[in-house]
Order: C-alpha cells, then structure tokens, then sequence
C-alpha cells in the first residue's frame, strides 16, 4: 500500500446504510483478477515501488466509483448517489485522478456534485483539487487529489457565463463534446463534423479566462484541431489512442496530427485503455499490451513531455457495460435505423467486446502502478517514466493554477455577480 495514509472511510460511513440510504453489495477494489506478469525480478519489481514513492503518479481520465456487484439484482441508491472507490487508491499509488461527472446536463450535475463533495468532506484521505499545490499536498502527505472534470459542455446550455459557476462548483476541466455534436462543435462519432461554433469559440476564451482546462478527448476531428488553435492556453487530450496505430474503432481514436497540434501547444495526451482495450496489429487481445505500445508510439511522435496516462476505466464488469449500453441505445432508437456512413459509439463499442471479458493488466485505477511495471520491463529511464506517469500532467496543470486559496469565496462573488440568488 505504498505510503498512502487511509484510514478506511467508506463512503457515506457519516450516514446509517438501510436508514439514510441503500447500500448494495459493492465491486471488490482489489484482487478482481488474476495479476498481469510482466516477467520482472524482484529488484525491478522493488524498483517499481520506488518509482512510485518517489514521484507524482497522475492519472488523468479514470472512474473511482464503485458499482453495485455483478448480478446484483436489487433495489439501488437514489439521487446519484455514487460511492467512491478510497481504498483502491492506497493500492494504485496516485496522487491525483482527474475524474468526470457522469451526466454533465444542468440539473443531475448538481445533485451528482453536491452528493460527491459532500462525502469528501466527511472524510480525511482525498483532496478536492483545485489547483496544482493541491496535487503537491497530496504527494507529500500521502493522500490523494481529486481532480473533478465535466465530459462536455452541454450544461452550458448555450450560456458562457456558467462556465464560471462550475468553476466556483470546483470544475477544473471540461470537455467540448462528448462523440455527439452540441451547440459548441461537432463529435467524434458524427457523420460530419462542422468545427468549432461561434458558441463554441466564445466558450474557449472564457474557459482560458477563467483558467479552466479544455479537453477534446470525445471531439470530431476539425472541431479537436479548432478548439487547440483557438485557445490561448495548453489543451488536453485526457483519454484518447492514436487511429494510426488503431484502426478497429477508428472514430475514438485521433489522428496523430491532432495529437501532435495538442502537444506542439503545450498539451498533453493521455492514453486510454478503457474496458476495450487497445488493439493494434502487434498487440489485438486488447491487454495492457496495448496500451503500452500505444504509448510508445505516442512518445516517438510527440516527445516524452507531452504524453501521460489517462486508462479510463471503472469498477464494474467493463466489457458487460458496453454491452449493456448498446442495447439500450438500440432500444432507445439511437443506431436503430440505418443510415449511410453513421457509427454509434456504443453500438461500435459493444461489437468490440463482444465475447471479451477484461482488460488484461489494467482493468481499473488499482492496476495503475501495472503501467509503471510495463514502462521498467521495456526499458525506459526513471526521469522518463516519472514524466509519463505525473510530470508531465502536473506541468500542465500548474499553468491553470489561476485561483486564490479561499475558493469558497471565489464561488459566493460568482453567483452574487450573476444574480443567481434573487
């Protein structure tokens, strides 16, 4: 467990489970399969506990919300009520996960915000991040950063100045869409993608105004390369492959020229796994094997200062919510009628996992340090394994490192300003 300091909190302890609220039978945190061998000693493996002692370890796309165990049948929480994976932590060796809102539409983004700061309030061990000493903090004491991020913009609804209230709300980073198109661009899995809006653009300056992170991971081609030449700032790709080294699902992954425009900006690119895997000619099973290779490629093409990690995965039966999903959505109409050229990401996903069962070597954020083990056995330094692995997103971060300590305050003028209160 590394030196993290967790004293066992479980969510929501301050309540009483079966009164206050329910409690399914949770995801196991640790232990859920069979450990990935990548062939190393016991001094390379002593070596890895070292790397991760040492250094920033940063995560930047991942989920730490536990999921009711497979099969589980029951009755469920209400009011998003989402329960956080703490423990899982201490294992994976992170001093920062940035972590989305689910749903980032205006009315569930409060009660699914409101619900999870209320529980890192009750407890001691993570650290809402608010800016980049927050990380630092997180580091030397052996806790934990969460960096809280909305997957796109549709909350916005077509007013910028609520770029402003999630800020004061304690987001730091926001996506532009998320695979479908929204009033400000177009999505990675549209049939054609119009660019970067008049809306869109707007929101960019004050994202950069504001010193809000911008992420184009789920952005249509154009509208990723407008949004990076726009802004002012470093742009993020929190979670995203390269479609030249991955082409079975094309549409999620970027072309290497709009990772390159990201990083030749200042950015960086995070590399995703997801419940999918990266499959590649080299490596098609879908294993951490993948993921690897990817970021491999990602460090020859961009330089060793502008790649991270950002898995993206969750505790829950990975692979069966893709499935799950792409039925829903063809229940719902979506990818029910055919139409020339039109690929919905779900369904997409869903025909890929068909028949696969897990990510091999890194199916949630406890397999994380799994990531610094494959970096040890294919030869890369400590200095470039600590970039990858930290250094590099912290960087980035610092340059959105905007705010004053009292954040509180920051939120009060926010919503006095733009009369929200009346």
């Amino acid at each position: 467990m590394g030196s993290k300091k967790y004293s066992g909190y479980k969510s929501f302890q301050y309540l009483e489970a079966g009164t206050d609220y329910i409690l399914p039978p949770l995801e196991r945190q640790i232990n859920r399969f069979p450990r990935y061998d990548f062939g190393l000693s016991k001094t390379q493996e002593e070596h890895v506990q070292e790397i991760i002692e040492k250094n920033i370890m940063i995560s930047l796309q991942d989920s730490l919300m536990l999921f009711p165990e497979k099969g589980y049948k029951g009755p469920l929480p209400k009011n998003d009520r989402r329960f956080t994976a703490y423990e899982a932590i201490t294992y994976a060796g992170l001093d920062c996960v940035c972590e989305g809102v689910w749903d980032s539409t205006w009315p569930t983004f409060m009660t699914e915000l409101g619900m999870r700061f209320s529980d890192y309030a009750h407890q001691d061990f993570v650290i809402p991040c608010l800016k980049s000493e927050d990380v630092e903090r997180a580091f030397r004491e052996g806790k934990c950063a969460i960096l809280t991020d909305l997957g796109h913009a549709d909350g916005m609804e077509n007013d910028v100045d609520r770029i402003e209230i999630f800020q004061g709300l304690g987001i730091r980073r926001m996506g532009i869409v998320y695979s479908g198109s929204n009033a400000l661009g177009g999505g990675s899995y549209e049939i054609k993608d119009g660019g970067l809006t008049n809306l869109g653009y707007d929101a960019v300056m004050r994202m950069n105004k504001v010193g809000m992170l911008i992420d184009v991971s789920h952005a249509g081609d154009v509208t990723a390369m407008e949004t990076i030449q726009a802004s002012k700032d470093p742009v993020c790709i929190s979670h995203r492959g390269s479609r030249n080294l991955n082409t079975v699902m094309p549409k999620r992954m970027a072309p290497d020229e709009v990772l390159q425009a990201c990083a030749e900006k200042g950015g960086v690119v995070g590399v995703v796994v997801a419940g999918y895997g990266l499959r590649t000619k080299k490596h098609p099973d879908g294993s951490i094997e993948g993921f690897l290779e990817h970021m491999g490629h990602l460090i020859d093409i961009l330089g060793i200062d502008h790649v991270g990690a950002g898995p993206d995965t969750i505790y829950t039966d990975h692979a069966e919510y893709y499935r799950n999903k792409a039925r829903e959505q063809a229940k719902g109409g979506v990818g029910h009628y055919s139409r020339a050229e039109a690929t919905d990401m779900w369904s997409e996903l869903g025909s890929i996992v068909a028949g696969f069962d897990y990510v091999k070597g890194l199916e949630s954020v406890t397999d994380f340090p799994n990531i610094i083990r494959g970096l040890v056995r294919d030869g890369y330094s400590d200095g470039e394994i600590a970039k990858v692995a930290g250094r590099n997103a912290l960087r980035l971060l610092r340059k959105y490192s905007k705010l004053n300590d009292d954040w509180q305050l920051e939120f009060v003028r926010v919503f006095l300003r733009l009369k929200v209160f009346k």
